[in-house]
């Protein structure tokens, strides 16, 4: 059976030998530091296709390129990344990168890169440091994804706008991350960005952050609050919140099978598809396939979760 791996990062060579510090090792996911690693443990798992994204690009070549427009910064890797694909058809798919707080420009450049780039999609981070993907700024692109049918992968930013807590036993990442992922989501449902854009096609890195895994405080507080004169910010949702759920992709990526029978009760077996971090998180592929191999799935709902729901969410030419 063919497996898509949603999540997996790279920056092309050619796209670093725009930086000035793109020589640097700090570039984890540089493609001549991990291409050749990623293709060998994908092979050896049994992962066919991967569709291929970067998560920090944007605030990497921030630093590097201060005086570049982040649309410039983003056509420059969206255009590596597809001269990347092309070398492998059929086997990489792209996920370009956009900056979603840069209005039209950013629609204009979502357009581009799937009319004539042959990307699928686009990575977006949940926030600017202030703002999250329910603020004004982010409509036009929001607008367009959902009239082109493209989908949006949600990945948290490289630098979180939290203090030094976050600085011990990697906490940014085990906790952090996961936690910004969420605000967003929520944002987005409490705001009515999923009301004004029923169709549009949202993936959650990281199983969703720790959005699952607070849904019953999602409707008690929203109840509770709003009878209490609390709530503050818009109140225009016509349902329960936690029936949003239902409108985000999520991936596989928490190495825990009883938090992929949340996902799978919450969302519903074709609201999932396999993810993997990797690179730059180099945790055997094996063991995070081992963990949706333990939710004993049907072969339907296996051939799902592996890769037709993936097919589904971002057009691929796969048949399984």
């Amino acid at each position: 059976m063919d497996i898509v791996d949603c999540h997996s990062h790279i920056v092309p060579d050619g796209v670093l030998a725009r930086l000035p510090g793109g020589d640097s090792p700090g570039f984890v996911t540089a493609e001549r530091a991990v291409l050749g690693r990623m293709l060998e443990a994908q092979e050896e798992a049994g992962i066919t296709h991967a569709v291929v994204s970067d998560s920090f690009f944007m605030e990497n070549s921030a630093d590097e390129l201060p005086t570049w427009d982040s649309t410039d910064r983003a056509r420059l890797y969206n255009d590596g990344l597809a001269e990347l694909v092309a070398r492998f058809p059929g086997r990489f798919f792209g996920l370009g990168c956009l900056d979603p707080f840069a209005g039209d420009l950013a629609s204009r450049e979502l357009e581009r890169l799937s009319r004539d780039l042959g990307l699928v999609g686009a990575l977006v981070n949940p926030s600017d440091g202030s703002r999250f993907l329910d603020d004004p700024a982010c409509e036009p692109l929001l607008a367009t994804a959902e009239r082109l049918g493209l989908t949006l992968f949600i990945h948290p930013t490289r630098d979180l706008p939290a203090n030094e807590q976050y600085q011990d036993f990697v906490m940014s990442l085990i906790v952090g991350r996961l936690a910004q992922t969420a605000i967003c989501a929520a944002r987005m449902i409490f705001s009515g960005t999923l009301d004004r854009h029923p169709n549009l096609k949202l993936l959650l890195a990281h199983a969703g952050g720790v959005l699952p895994y607070v849904n019953g405080r999602l409707d008690a507080t929203w109840s509770a609050y709003r009878r209490a004169g609390r709530w503050v910010g818009p109140d225009v949702l016509p349902l329960p919140p936690s029936t949003y759920l239902r409108h985000f992709y999520c991936d596989t990526n928490t190495w825990s099978t009883a938090s992929l029978k949340l996902l799978l009760d919450l969302l519903g077996i074709d609201r999932l598809v396999v993810g993997s971090d990797q690179p730059p998180v180099w945790f055997p592929l094996q063991q995070g396939l081992a963990t949706v191999a333990s939710l004993e799935l049907s072969e339907d709902d296996a051939r799902a979760v592996y890769w037709a729901n993936a097919a589904r969410l971002f057009d691929l030419p796969i048949d399984g």
